[in-house]
């Protein structure tokens, strides 16, 4: 086959691979399609992921998570006993006999974002506010009140949460809450939380319960009951000259 021919067979290839005249736009519609697709696939991918997530609920969710926090009252520097439940569990946020708090909600008004912190100390008969805390039996603590430090002087006490992330040591410094401690959420398994009383600028420290968290279960804490007390009531019968008191003791069953 001779040059000629050669040159003429490249020369029709390289023209069946022109497919626009000189000076005419490249045609866009095919690279944008493929664009659109590509960006309708991603929305897609992202609705349904949105539609799951609502459907299935933000952590702890219901009846599916069931998390453990440490947890600790802290009065001047003493750690007071483990808490117990003043009245039956009604969202599955409740203490455990270890001193944890377990955060398992069987209702939407504890879980995801409402799985906060003023929940348990609803639970316990702990009520907080700005600069000031009541325990179970009445005693409150408000910010300006005396407290004794380790060396026997009294400063003036605040109101305090601390806050540990999970897997917390001695070097772990703390998220330091005033204000709003009710609303303080349980954002994921293992935390650590602290209320205290104390001089301001006491050193934060981990509390007792936290060696609990290494065991493998953890018991929820029964409602406590009154000790049964005895009343005593008095019946006045008429004989004689006078009056005879009769005394009669009734057992009455703490509630």
């Amino acid at each position: 086959m001779g040059k000629a021919s050669s040159s003429k067979k490249i020369k029709r290839v390289q023209q069946a691979g022109v497919s626009r005249a000189p000076g005419q736009r490249r045609n866009l519609g095919f690279p944008a399609l493929v664009i659109g697709i590509i960006v309708l696939g991603l929305a897609m991918v992202f609705f349904a992921r949105s539609q799951i997530v609502e459907k299935v609920g933000e952590a702890p969710a219901v009846d599916q998570d069931k998390w453990y926090s440490a947890y600790g009252l802290d009065i001047c520097g003493v750690y007071q006993d483990n808490p117990v439940p003043i009245g039956p569990d009604e969202t599955g946020i409740t203490p455990t006999t270890d001193g944890l708090i377990q955060i398992a909600p069987f209702v939407e008004s504890a879980a995801g974002k409402n799985a906060q912190f003023g929940l348990f100390a609803d639970q316990i008969g702990l009520k907080l506010s700005n600069g000031e805390l009541t325990l179970a039996d009445g005693t409150t603590y408000k910010n300006g009140d005396p407290c004794k430090t380790e060396d026997g002087k009294e400063a003036e006490g605040e109101v305090v949460m601390y806050v540990w992330p999970p897997q917390a040591t001695d070097a772990t410094k703390p998220e330091t809450v005033t204000t709003d401690l009710d609303s303080q959420r349980f954002t994921e398994d293992g935390q650590a939380f602290v209320v205290a009383f104390v001089p301001k600028g006491t050193e934060p420290k981990l509390p007792p319960s936290l060696e609990s968290l290494q065991n493998t279960s953890h018991t929820p804490a029964t409602p406590t009951t009154d000790t049964p007390a005895e009343a005593t009531t008095s019946t006045i019968a008429e004989g004689g000259s006078g009056t005879v008191e009769e005394s009669t003791t009734t057992t009455v069953a703490g509630g």
